[in-house]
């Protein structure tokens, strides 16, 4: 296994690559909700939501709050800006250099 610390974006993407974490974003973008809300909303097992819940806060996209006995979760503002800003710049086509333009790379498979 790699031990090299990760990105950002490695750890946002790695974290959104699973469709239950997905399905878990959008109940967020919602409102806040606990994990008993969420395990409700998305008609799963709470040993299952509060994994992938955990695995979301520890890449930095979902951020919880205590209240009344519980943990609220929404997505963190402030992780999810960061993941759109170095995915931006990842895709950004106006940045490519000239190389990895098309017909750049003249030196190779000709």
């Amino acid at each position: 296994m790699d031990s090299r610390p990760t990105s950002a974006l490695d750890r946002g993407l790695r974290a959104l690559a699973d469709p239950t974490r997905l399905r878990i974003v959008a109940a967020l973008r919602e409102r806040e909700r606990c994990v008993r809300d969420l395990c409700d909303a998305l008609h799963l097992g709470q040993p299952l939501v509060s994994h992938h819940v955990g695995q979301l806060v520890t890449a930095g996209l979902v951020t919880g709050r205590r209240a009344k006995g519980y943990t609220l979760y929404r997505i963190d503002p402030a992780g999810a800006t960061a993941l759109r800003g170095e995915l931006d710049l990842l895709l950004d086509a106006d940045a490519l250099v000239g190389a990895a333009r098309r017909g750049g790379g003249e030196q190779c498979c000709r």
